[in-house]
């Protein structure tokens, strides 16, 4: 995450998981997993469960190219949070967009991401300084790749942001296995994204 990327405050214990490599992402997950668990013998296998679970989150968000990613684990002292947050920053290189006021950004948002999916539920998040919109749905997700036993169903959050001077977009998405619990982890999510600052990039000084 650079410096001038979205910047939020996230609930309870998370750990980040550095996308830069597939083999930082391992070492990450490990280092993580360790810090959780701890390394005595007997929970050997918890580990290994943990860490391919986490895998399987990172390895598409990275090759998807996100930029950071966060794992929850727990909302406060002995409440677990099944749930991780993913940044993506895509560039968009375009006059037109350039020029967009911060109102405009947000309609720019809303274009962009339409779906006739009934499934999908939208929301205005939007701040003083930042455009949100928010797209929810569920899916149903296999955790582990190689057990059938381990599917569960998913509530993905997907919060567009825009901000201004200079123009710029990012998304970053939030997944949870407490689906059941939806109205409570889109409130949950809100918050989040309530308390984003991002810094805008300062200008390069120009070469002599």
């Amino acid at each position: 995450m650079s410096n001038t990327s979205p910047r939020f405050s996230l609930p309870g214990q998370w750990g980040r998981v550095d996308l830069a490599t597939e083999a930082s992402s391992r070492r990450s997950i490990r280092r993580l997993v360790n810090d959780v668990v701890g390394n005595v013998d007997q929970l050997a296998t918890l580990r290994a469960d943990l860490r391919t679970r986490f895998q399987a989150a990172a390895d598409p968000a990275r090759e998807g190219g996100a930029t950071s990613m966060f794992v929850a684990i727990e909302l406060a002292k002995g409440i677990p949070l099944p749930a991780w947050a993913v940044v993506f920053e895509p560039e968009i290189e375009s006059t037109d967009f350039d020029a967009l006021g911060l109102s405009d950004l947000k309609t720019f948002l809303e274009q962009g991401i339409t779906t006739t999916d009934p499934a999908v539920t939208s929301a205005d998040v939007s701040g003083l300084a930042i455009q949100a919109v928010r797209h929810s749905w569920r899916r149903t997700a296999q955790l582990d790749p190689s057990n059938e036993d381990t599917k569960t169903e998913m509530l993905e959050v997907d919060y567009w942001l825009a901000a201004a001077n200079p123009n710029r977009i990012a998304m970053i998405t939030f997944s949870t296995g407490y689906a059941e619990f939806e109205e409570q982890m889109l409130a949950l999510f809100d918050a989040v994204i309530s308390t984003i600052r991002w810094e805008a990039p300062q200008p390069q000084p120009v070469a002599h």
